[in-house]
């Protein structure tokens, strides 16, 4: 009987800390209108991306509407080891990875091909984003057709921490549309280069 309950305690323990520890995960700071999740590197969909780290990600609360504004709208971060300094080819092909290993893994159709994402990307001199583009990828979340995203890219190197912040937002909307403003209402916690 006392096995059993220090073994019991033991499991109870090892739950708590690590749930504990999910939740400390996250250099994002978002209010409760964004839902928010943690995926540890490598990402079981993309393994080509090798990284260690995590992916911090909020979406917009209707992200899975297609008649909403907020359909397709999302952003994360990539909180990397070491510092990354990428090119807009270096993007395009780990965004090409991440979004064809993501519609396979959702994919839901018997015996359907996922059509390949293309992923471009220009190198902009604007000091809210390093990169900017347009990734046409297959939905299989919800439309199960092809789409554009509209996508920014910002990066943030932490030399003390030696880590990297890959900030990406994506919205199949234009950028002069509202989702690009409330994406500025999510922050990098001041923290982020501490991790």
């Amino acid at each position: 009987m006392k096995i059993k309950l220090v073994t019991f305690l033991f499991l109870m323990c090892a739950f708590v800390m690590h749930g504990q520890e999910e939740q400390s995960l996250g250099v994002l700071e978002s209010d409760t209108t964004w839902l928010k999740e943690i995926i540890k590197f490598p990402i079981g969909f993309a393994p080509e991306i090798n990284y260690a780290g995590y992916e911090d990600l909020r979406f917009a609360k209707q992200w899975r509407a297609q008649d909403h504004d907020d359909f397709w709208c999302y952003m994360f971060v990539w909180h990397i080891e070491g510092i990354q300094k990428l090119s807009a080819k270096d993007l395009e092909k780990q965004m090409g990875f991440y979004y064809d290993g993501l519609m396979k893994a959702v994919n839901k159709k018997k015996d359907f091909e996922v059509p390949e994402t293309t992923v471009l990307f220009v190198k902009t001199n604007d000091a809210n984003s390093d990169f900017i583009g347009k990734i046409r990828v297959y939905d299989a979340f919800n439309s199960e057709a092809m789409m554009t995203l509209n996508i920014k890219v910002k990066t943030y190197l932490c030399d003390t921490s030696q880590t990297t912040n890959i900030l990406v937002e994506l919205s199949p909307l234009d950028f002069d549309q509202a989702i690009w403003k409330r994406f500025k209402a999510i922050k990098l916690k001041d923290t982020a280069c501490m991790h």
